[in-house]
């Protein structure tokens, strides 16, 4: 650890070290110190600190000894001081410093260099003021949130399902939510963080408290153990919520602009009665003024949603308004810009590009919390020193799902609330008291679309959403809120930003959950006779069928046959079945002939959409047709006539008798 943060021409600097020997011989006595190099005046000199390290010998502060040396692989930990005087600190900057172990014949053997802001006395600095966004963010962990796939109809209906318990294990003592909140809950008086929630984790935190189950196969289920660590993470969110400002991105943390592509664009809005739940929660309503887009980064289209919604301040990357002043200027801008969108003026905070760099890196240097902090307090004092009586507004924003090491986090908002040349205001202060710079026209990057979530899964999303929304029209209202509503809220969580690190995830989530529609579709189906055939007796018999009625609720739906030449149906309009019952429909028929027909059966939503699986029935008629009937009726009437034709000729008798031709002599024999 380096102390003090805030460097005074009577300080004492502290470093706490550990010395470890990895070499298999013993050290002999050790000298190690504090030594300074020149003073860096500009952002762009120290951006170059960070590939080449500069020199560190324009002075040094009084050596201390370990006499006794480090043993192999013997580690001991020493604390050492000096007056701040003795590195001879004068010029408003930021200097490189070191901490140098060295052997007894002067060979460095240890070495951690560090950068050490100073502004002098002599120097009024107004100070730059900090939007930290303290994203509180996790991804969906939840299907239709209702009731186990696996329950049987009529059975009561059980506690919500999750996927996983891995929500539990973030709130929990250690986990990731649990840490960032520990942050929150330590900051000083004079810090407002910007937390940023997500109404659906709040939601899921708030059912679980209730009790949940996890989804262990396709088939079992397993008691949550999450329920008292979600009751208590709420509790101390509800507890320092009203000190900080608190922002509700949508439900679900959509991605924007690539439902927005997809023509999902419903999916992503903010709807009211999710603020108002989350509010019933955490005792305060959050606010829905500022907006956070993936990356912040929107297209022109997405970004009029975004404020037509009634954001007006929104979190953009640089690369989205990337026509702003020079980073190698002379001074770096404010985060404020003009935002015209063509539902009204909203303004843009803008983070710097180097200082986003070094935040989300200090969380991968969990070795080194401390020199990460240093580093990133280095750029935001060289901003300051840039123009000390001109105070700027910055925006960090950490990436959304944040997981960085406690120290490095508690470090970062204590500095906020501590040190002179910087002081902590919310996002809508930033952009409330801000005078904006002109950073040019909206951009969306090409490279931009490559992040987000995939074609593929959205146009999955499309796909299950149409079988809902055909489905609703099956069901009467009431029900169709009951039963399908879980349905809306899982097409949101399909279309999370969470997915984009993880595409296979995101599209494995959608297919169950079109597995799951699909399972309830087919609990409505037409069932075919025992034995498959049917038996007309007249040309005019009906056609009975068997609709059943798995579900809960009465469902209403058509009959669609597709029928050979020789046979014909009607039509029978809407049918609506009880629920869980049977029902007999007569379906006019008609024949021409006898014989046996294939006829092929479907039960459809009455928007046609199929339902339960396709039937093919038998149906064999021993009817004659109307032509069978006038043949056989001609073929009737011919042979009657020949009959009486016979009769008449058989009534009239035999004729005079003829004469017999031939000679005498043959008359004779006659």
């Amino acid at each position: 650890s380096l102390e003090p943060r805030d460097i005074r021409p009577d300080s004492t600097l502290t470093v706490v070290a550990t010395l470890r020997n990895p070499g298999v011989e013993d050290t002999g006595p050790l000298r190690f110190r504090l030594q300074r190099g020149s003073v860096l005046t500009t952002r762009s000199e120290l951006d170059g600190t960070d590939a080449d390290p500069p020199p560190t010998g324009a002075a040094f502060a009084p050596p201390s000894a370990l006499d006794g040396g480090l043993a192999p692989g013997q580690a001991t930990r020493v604390t050492y001081r000096a007056p701040a005087a003795d590195l001879a600190m004068s010029r408003l900057g930021v200097y490189p410093l070191a901490f140098v172990v060295q052997s007894a014949d002067g060979d460095t053997v240890g070495r951690v260099q560090t950068l050490l802001p100073h502004f002098p006395p002599t120097i009024d600095t107004a100070g730059t003021r900090v939007a930290l966004l303290w994203p509180l963010l996790d991804r969906p962990h939840r299907l239709t949130g209702g009731r186990d796939d696996t329950t049987e109809p009529g059975q009561p209906r059980q506690p919500p399902v999750f996927l996983d318990d891995s929500l539990y294990r973030s709130v929990a003592a250690g986990g990731r939510l649990d840490r960032l909140l520990s942050v929150a809950e330590r900051v000083s008086g004079s810090v407002r963080l910007t937390l940023v929630i997500d109404p659906e984790t709040i939601e899921e935190l708030d059912r679980m408290t209730a009790g949940y189950r996890v989804a262990v196969s396709a088939a079992r289920t397993l008691p949550g153990q999450g329920g008292p660590a979600a009751a208590a993470w709420l509790a101390r969110l509800k507890k320092i919520a009203g000190q900080h400002l608190l922002v509700a991105v949508p439900y679900g943390d959509p991605d924007l602009v690539a439902l927005e592509r997809g023509g999902n664009a419903a999916l992503a809005r903010v709807e009211q009665p999710d603020i108002d739940a989350t509010a019933r929660v955490l005792g305060v309503t959050p606010t829905t003024k500022v907006a956070w887009p993936p990356d912040g980064l929107l297209t022109d289209k997405a970004l009029d949603d975004v404020v037509s919604a009634g954001a007006g301040v929104v979190l953009l990357d640089r690369t989205a308004l990337p026509d702003g002043p020079s980073p190698d200027g002379s001074a770096t801008p404010s985060a404020a810009s003009p935002l015209p969108a063509l539902g009204g003026q909203a303004i843009a905070l803008v983070p710097d590009a180097t200082l986003q760099r070094l935040l989300a890196g200090g969380a991968q240097r969990r070795s080194a919390p401390r020199l990460a902090e240093q580093r990133l307090l280095a750029e935001l004092a060289m901003v300051t020193a840039e123009r000390p009586s001109d105070s700027r507004t910055l925006v960090l924003a950490p990436p959304r799902r944040w997981d960085p090491p406690a120290a490095y986090a508690r470090a970062l908002v204590t500095d906020l609330g501590e040190l002179p040349w910087l002081s902590s205001v919310t996002a809508l202060d930033a952009a409330g008291t801000t005078a904006p710079v002109d950073r040019g026209a909206l951009v969306y990057p090409a490279s931009a679309q490559r992040t987000e979530i995939s074609a593929a899964l959205v146009q999955q999303i499309g796909a299950v959403e149409e079988l809902v929304a055909d489905f609703r029209g099956a069901l009467g209202n009431a029900d169709a809120n009951a039963e399908l509503s879980p349905y809306g809220d899982a097409l949101r969580r399909a279309g999370s930003t969470a997915w984009r690190g993880n595409q296979r995830a995101g599209l494995a989530y959608v297919q169950r959950l079109r597995r799951q529609i699909s399972v309830l579709r087919a609990r409505v189906t037409m069932t075919a006779p025992i034995t498959g055939v049917y038996t007309l007796a007249s040309t005019d018999s009906p056609l009975v069928l068997t609709l059943q009625n798995d579900l809960e609720v009465p469902v209403k739906v058509r009959i669609r046959l597709d029928t050979p030449p020789g046979f014909a149906t009607g039509d029978v309009g809407i049918i609506e079945i009880p629920a869980g019952q049977k029902r007999s429909v007569r379906v006019p028929a008609s024949v021409q002939r006898t014989g046996t027909f294939l006829v092929r059966g479907q039960l459809t939503t009455p928007g046609q959409g199929v339902l339960g699986q396709e039937i093919t029935l038998s149906v064999r008629s021993r009817a004659y047709g109307g032509l069978a009937l006038g043949i056989t009726g001609l073929a009737f009437a011919v042979l009657v006539g020949a009959v009486i034709v016979r009769l008449v000729r058989r009534l009239r008798g035999p004729g005079p008798a003829a004469p017999v031709a031939g000679t005498p002599a043959d008359r004779s024999r006659v």
